[in-house]
C-alpha cells in the first residue's frame, strides 16, 4: 500500500536524526560520480555511494550498484540523490540507527522514491513482519512512509527493490523523526 496510508495523520518532530538524509556526502571510497558495485563472493558490508549508508543483496548473491547523481526530487532538495540498480529482490540499501533512536519510542521513515524498473519497499525495523510501505508508481516519484511502535523497533532503515527480476530506482529526502507513541 502506498505510504500515506501506512501512518496515521499526528505532529512530527522537527528534528530529522537520519544520517545523510539528502545523500549529500559521498562515501568515503567513493569518488562523487563514481558506481560501488558488490557481488556475490566479495566482503561485507559494503558501502554504497553514499556516506552512511550500506548496501545489501538478495539471498542468492545478486549484483547491485548505487551512484550518487544530480537529484530531480520535486521539493526543496539538495544537489545529489541516490541511483541504485539490484540484479535481484531484496537488493537495497539500509542504515543502522540502533545509536540514534530510543527504542521506546515511536518513529516515522519517509523517503521519496522514483522507479524506473521493479518494485521498492521500505521498512524501518529489522522485525520480521514489521510495517513496510511499497510503491505502487513506475516513471513518477513517489513518498513512501512507514511509522514504527513499541510492538515494532525502529533500528534498520531498509530501501530495497522487490521484483525478483532486478530493478533500478532513485531514492532522496530520507526522513526519520520521532512521532507519538500509537498503540
Amino acid at each position: 500500500s502506498s505510504a500515506a496510508s501506512q501512518c496515521p495523520g499526528f505532529s512530527i518532530s522537527p528534528t530529522n536524526v537520519a544520517v545523510n538524509p539528502g545523500f549529500e556526502l559521498p562515501a568515503a571510497n567513493v569518488p562523487a560520480g563514481n558506481s560501488t558495485c558488490w557481488q556475490n563472493g566479495e566482503p561485507l558490508p559494503v558501502n554504497s555511494a553514499a556516506a552512511g549508508w550500506l548496501m545489501h543483496s538478495s539471498n542468492d548473491g545478486a549484483r547491485v550498484c548505487s551512484r550518487l547523481v544530480d537529484s530531480t526530487t520535486p521539493g526543496p532538495n539538495g544537489r545529489r540523490m541516490l541511483a541504485f540498480r539490484a540484479g535481484s529482490n531484496e537488493g537495497g540499501i539500509y542504515q543502522d540507527v540502533r545509536g540514534i533512536v530510543d527504542p521506546a519510542r515511536a518513529y516515522m521513515f519517509s523517503a521519496w522514491v522514483f522507479v524506473r524498473s521493479g518494485k521498492v519497499g521500505m521498512s524501518g525495523t529489522n522485525s520480521v513482519g514489521g510495517p513496510a510501505s511499497f510503491t505502487t508508481k513506475v516513471g513518477e516519484w513517489e513518498q513512501l512512509r512507514v511509522c514504527t511502535n513499541s510492538r515494532a523497533v525502529t533500528d534498520i532503515l531498509t530501501i530495497y527493490n522487490q521484483d525478483p527480476a532486478g530493478g533500478t530506482f532513485y531514492v532522496d529526502r530520507v526522513e526519520l523523526r520521532e512521532i507519538p507513541i500509537v498503540e
